[in-house]
């Protein structure tokens, strides 16, 4: 009996079997640098996140740093998809990680700036032109003792929902990143009553999700009147209502978009 001569594996099969290994490694490195949800509860009363790709990684990322009584939570939206924007992401999270070891900012407007300022200095050369350094971020900061708390945003508000309403913490209306706008500032917004007060970051592509009875996007005032109608029920049962809410949106449309939800109470 003749020895059997192993089977030869095509490019194309082994083309193949690299890229799912480059796939699986960059879905465990994308997910192992955010936070773990459980952190968010050594600061707040009750939290969760939602964070559903559209692909194997997302370019919706968060980032949460506690120093003294004072937290930090913030979401952004890396512009792009796939592995670009995965790649913002981790750029994004070492630029935080170097203004908190190196740089005593303290304002949820000037964290925005120094943001920019450090995207831009990175990319003053850039020649990819696929790669977009832009983003839309949101960040609050809460004094877990007195509850008060900022906000900032670039691009993005923050939702809060109470037994009287809802109300939008409205950003400015211009992102992060390489854009060469003449105007460059980012306003720290101040919370009054932060009491019996539920609060929302999302990232932009909630808010591209296409469907309902009018096959339209979804407004950020649509889900506030949804999660007002859960306000009573605790945090972890709204990310499961809130998940499956979005799914109900979309219906038998297609995600076309990356999805990042926190919820919080101060």
């Amino acid at each position: 009996m003749r020895d059997q001569k192993p089977k030869k594996v095509s490019n194309e099969s082994k083309w193949i079997i690299n890229f799912d290994k480059i796939e699986d490694s960059t879905r465990r490195n994308y997910f192992s640098v955010l936070p773990e949800e459980q952190r968010l509860m050594e600061y707040f009363s009750e939290a969760f996140v939602i964070n559903k790709p559209k692909g194997s990684v997302g370019g919706d990322g968060f980032w949460l740093h506690g120093h003294d009584d004072d937290v930090y939570l913030a979401l952004f939206t890396c512009i792009g998809e796939g592995h670009l924007a995965s790649m913002m992401i981790r750029i994004y999270m070492n630029a935080l990680k170097k203004m908190v070891e190196g740089y005593s900012i303290d304002f949820t407007g000037s964290i925005l700036q120094f943001l920019h300022r450090e995207v831009q200095a990175r990319f003053k050369d850039k020649n990819n032109i696929l790669l977009n350094t832009n983003a839309n971020v949101g960040i609050v900061k809460l004094n877990t003792k007195t509850k008060a708390m900022e906000f900032a945003g670039a691009n993005m508000n923050l939702l809060q929902v109470h037994r009287r309403g809802i109300k939008v913490i409205q950003g400015e209306e211009i992102q992060v990143g390489e854009t060469r706008e003449n105007r460059h500032s980012y306003s720290s917004i101040a919370l009054e009553d932060t009491t019996d007060s539920n609060f929302y970051l999302c990232s932009t592509g909630v808010f591209n999700l296409i469907g309902g009875s009018e096959f339209k996007k979804l407004s950020i005032n649509q889900l506030g009147e949804f999660l007002r109608d859960k306000r009573k029920s605790p945090m972890v049962d709204q990310k499961n209502l809130t998940l499956r809410h979005l799914t109900d949106w979309t219906g038998v449309n297609r995600q076309n978009d990356d999805i990042m939800v926190i919820g919080f109470k101060a």
